[in-house]
């Protein structure tokens, strides 16, 4: 009949082709796939997803594919399109995947001065049209919040999905890989899942996750591999960026729910360390005391042997704490000081 919906097609499982996952990233990325990169503001992650971008468009091994096999990782240049509504092309996105050593004739984008960037949305005709345009192995979105359209409400149960849906459908299409960034929360005691900000469909559908932090080491990175459907979970990648640059360290068997619980605990340590060091300062002011005295009377005032370790090595990393021995054998006497005041 005219104007009745049509069924849509059963198909018998005898008739269907099986087929074997193919990797973007051999262990990690899932090719033809949603994929979410999460982490806190100045985690690394953009560095780390312009290193990603830069190896795809030149066809080179990823910085943190670092002990796949060299007959295993793909030498073919590909095409990336890159949607960013946080960094600009010309300020910086430009400067870093330089950097990276991308191949910039393969990475593609639309500018923000560009006045339908706005119209770019995950569920949007203009978003396929791109794409079957390009035919970019790799879309990048930064962050996910950018190409949300208006009507949806991520808090809103399965609005999410309805929204990413046309992504998979894409990808199976084109074979196009999706990577959705997106932003942590940095609520004490969460992790892995709970750490994604806004909606937990987004880690639902996402096919590979993970999730980019900062150590409690100075200048170290880590990226750790939180959900994958089609294969183990990879090892956690430490990274450092030098000049803009993502350059792998080593792989570790800590994950996210580590770092964090590192995290949180140093956050509880701050303030009794604080309080120690300005124990130690006002303690010391008069001028130089006997060590043991000192370290007896932070006892007393309830200060623990640990945290007046602490308080004393960051004292002395700010140059503001003094140490000298006195005396030989058993007449030897250790006395602390602040360098500030002279010490005779």
């Amino acid at each position: 009949m005219n104007g009745e919906k049509k069924r849509p097609l059963l198909v018998p499982l005898s008739n269907v082709q099986e087929k074997m996952a193919e990797w973007l990233v051999p262990g990690y990325m899932p090719r033809g796939q949603i994929n979410i990169w999460a982490g806190d503001g100045g985690s690394g992650k953009t560095t780390a997803w312009c290193g990603l971008v830069a190896a795809i468009s030149t066809g080179s091994r990823v910085f943190f594919e670092n002990d796949i096999p060299d007959d295993f990782t793909g030498d073919k240049p590909e095409k990336v399109i890159v949607f960013s509504s946080e960094d600009s092309l010309e300020y910086t996105l430009k400067a870093r995947l330089r950097k990276a050593g991308a191949n910039l004739d393969n990475i593609y984008s639309v500018s923000l001065k560009d006045e339908r960037f706005s119209q770019i949305k995950f569920n949007s005709r203009i978003l396929k049209d791109l794409i079957r345009e390009v035919r970019p192995a790799l879309v990048v979105f930064d962050p996910l919040q950018a190409f949300i359209p208006p009507e949806i409400q991520m808090g809103q149960r399965n609005a999410m999905r309805n929204c990413l849906n046309p992504l998979i459908g894409l990808g199976e299409e084109y074979g196009t890989t999706f990577l959705i960034i997106v932003h942590t929360n940095k609520r004490q005691g969460t992790y892995g899942r709970n750490r994604i900000a806004d909606s937990a469909d987004v880690w639902d559908i996402a096919r590979s996750v993970m999730i980019v932090g900062q150590t409690q080491e100075k200048d170290i990175r880590y990226m750790s591999h939180e959900k994958c459907n089609y294969g183990e979970l990879q090892p956690t990648t430490l990274f450092t960026i030098n000049d803009g640059v993502a350059e792998f360290k080593e792989y570790t068997d800590r994950r996210d729910a580590d770092f964090v619980r590192e995290r949180d605990f140093a956050a509880y340590q701050a303030p009794q360390r604080q309080d120690a060091e300005k124990f130690i300062i006002d303690y010391l002011k008069g001028g130089k005391q006997n060590t043991a005295d000192l370290d007896e009377a932070a006892k007393a005032a309830g200060i623990s042997k640990n945290t007046l370790g602490r308080a004393k090595t960051k004292l002395r990393e700010r140059n503001i704490l003094g140490m000298k021995s006195v005396g030989y054998g058993q007449d030897k006497a250790f006395y602390s000081f602040l360098i500030a005041n002279d010490f005779s």
